[in-house]
């Protein structure tokens, strides 16, 4: 197994003098690896900056680590360690304790999803960092609205809370958008 002595030259300047060109370059030497690594394992919310940027930390960790005395070849080492530290990725993003944390939705964009209603319309200053407390929120509400807000909710169906309370799809509707109006009216009470 011979040594690529262009390729060597690059892993010692980044080695010797944690020379950032010589790192691209070797990145760039590298590219159809990475995209084939971007092919083979899905990441939420990892887009190509995040791809490249995860190569550049490995690449330049499996540069330090590199020694030309174990005579294997520095791209099938990098190869290696780049996908273990993706499956090393991967087991922390699959991991049990954190699906709560994948599976959630920030607030504001639960509600202004779309709905067999129509669409919602929120204030625009509504952001993650907005808390309320619901239970306060929901004692704001009648009977009625109460069940008109299950149905936006998807916790009953709009048919089973017309047979529920006797009443029309449109009275149903209506609830609900006076329970996006109270929702509105609370949360600028909260500012």
């Amino acid at each position: 197994m011979s040594i690529n002595q262009n390729e060597l030259v690059l892993i010692e300047a980044v080695q010797d003098h944690g020379d950032s060109q010589a790192l691209e370059s070797l990145v760039r030497k590298y590219q159809p690896m990475i995209g084939n690594a971007a092919q083979q394992f899905y990441f939420k919310l990892f887009d190509e900056d995040d791809w490249q940027q995860e190569a550049r930390i490995v690449c330049y960790e499996t540069c330090l680590l590199y020694q030309t005395t174990y005579n294997c070849q520095f791209g099938a080492f990098f190869k290696l360690r780049f996908h273990n530290h993706l499956r090393s990725l991967l087991r922390h993003e699959l991991a049990f304790k954190r699906q709560s944390n994948q599976q959630s939705m920030p607030l504001e964009n639960y509600l202004a999803e779309e709905n067999v209603f129509g669409s919602v319309n929120y204030p625009t200053q509504l952001t993650t960092q907005t808390f309320f407390d619901m239970e306060q929120f929901l004692k704001t509400l009648s009977y009625f609205e109460l069940q008109a807000f299950r149905v936006a909710m998807h916790q009953q169906t709009l048919t089973e809370a017309c047979t529920h309370l006797e009443c029309s799809e449109i009275q149903i509707t209506r609830g609900i958008d006076r329970c996006h109006g109270k929702m509105r009216e609370f949360m600028k009470k909260m500012d």
